[in-house]
């Protein structure tokens, strides 16, 4: 009986010894802080943004809530990779807290977050219960001058005078832009990587898309084109033309456009303006001497510089040239 009973002695003081392994490794793995912000990670990959928001238990600040669920959401995680979190380690002022550094990639480029939890208690009498210590969710602010809608993450998404906010979970990467007919903008891979006091901003800056500059091109080769169809030495509205003293016969004039303008399309004072154009002619004609009435065939090449106002939209732009003659542009 002796040996019985010792027997199941070490079988019990062995299962106690089994189970006390497994609540400390239970702990330090699963009911980790380290594990929590894994979890935390998890949730927002798969776009469960209410589950997110109830772990982390955070402030949302006001704004367009549209990244905080959903494939939103889970696109603002495609660009994060190899996501780790380190053991926490203790605060030292304040008992109970802990911080956690999380490391990943954003498209390739190594960065981090940090997470402050506190112990909250055990569950099931053996099981530590951590939770993340109350955070406002950060906030970006997302700026475009020239449309009234713009895509966040292949979302659309209305401005309101030229401008959205947009709370977000961190870490996020955050790409923003638009193409219109004639404007574009894109900001691809910001990223969020912590709780910030003041917005995050994306500022969209406009640039003109091919389409754009290709019909002022073609606009300015119209005007330019019947320009050169007028038998005159200055023809009406346009400009360039052509000084002499001797007698020209129109019949003999013949104007050619040998290069055409290449706009230069910039946005200044809130609107969009076109820097100064040059054209470069040949001029075939024939003068007469007015004293000895000798007739002298002529080629004169030049350029002339000139300017050009535009009247655009998103969808629509006009050339209006000015048209007071300059000098050549030598």
């Amino acid at each position: 009986m002796t040996r019985v009973a010792l027997r199941w002695a070490l079988v019990v003081l062995a299962l106690v010894l089994l189970f006390a392994a497994a609540i400390i490794v239970c702990n330090r793995t699963i009911c980790s802080p380290a594990a929590q912000v894994k979890h935390l990670h998890q949730l927002l990959e798969e776009g469960k943004g209410a589950e997110a928001l109830g772990l982390l238990g955070a402030k949302v600040p006001q704004g367009d809530a549209v990244a905080l669920d959903g494939e939103v959401l889970s696109r603002t995680q495609s660009g994060i990779t190899e996501f780790e979190a380190d053991a926490a380690q203790q605060d030292q002022d304040v008992p109970g807290r802990v911080t956690v550094t999380a490391h990943y990639k954003a498209h390739g480029v190594p960065s981090e977050s940090t997470y402050a939890l506190h112990h909250d208690g055990k569950s099931w009498m053996f099981f530590d219960t951590w939770k993340f210590e109350e955070v406002t969710l950060p906030t970006v602010q997302i700026k475009a001058n020239t449309v009234n809608e713009i895509e966040v993450n292949d979302q659309k998404i209305p401005l309101q005078k030229g401008r959205t906010e947009l709370p977000v979970f961190f870490p996020a990467v955050l790409d923003a832009g638009f193409e219109t007919k004639n404007f574009k903008a894109d900001t691809r891979g910001k990223l969020i990587t912590s709780p910030v006091q003041k917005p995050v901003e994306i500022a969209l800056r406009t640039e003109p898309t091919s389409h754009f500059t290709q019909n002022i091109s073609k606009q300015l080769k119209k005007y330019l084109d019947g320009c050169a169809t007028q038998k005159v030495l200055m023809p009406t509205n346009c400009p360039f033309a052509y000084h002499t003293t001797a007698r020209v016969d129109a019949k003999t004039i013949k104007w050619q456009i040998t290069d055409y303008p290449k706009p230069k399309v910039s946005y200044y004072d809130g609107a969009w303006v076109l820097g100064p154009l040059t054209v470069k002619t040949e001029l075939q004609l024939t003068e007469q001497d007015l004293r000895t009435g000798e007739l002298k065939p002529k080629v004169v090449k030049d350029a002339f510089g000139f300017n050009a106002n535009l009247d655009t939209s998103t969808t629509e732009v006009n050339v209006r040239p000015v048209a007071a003659v300059e000098q050549p542009a030598h």
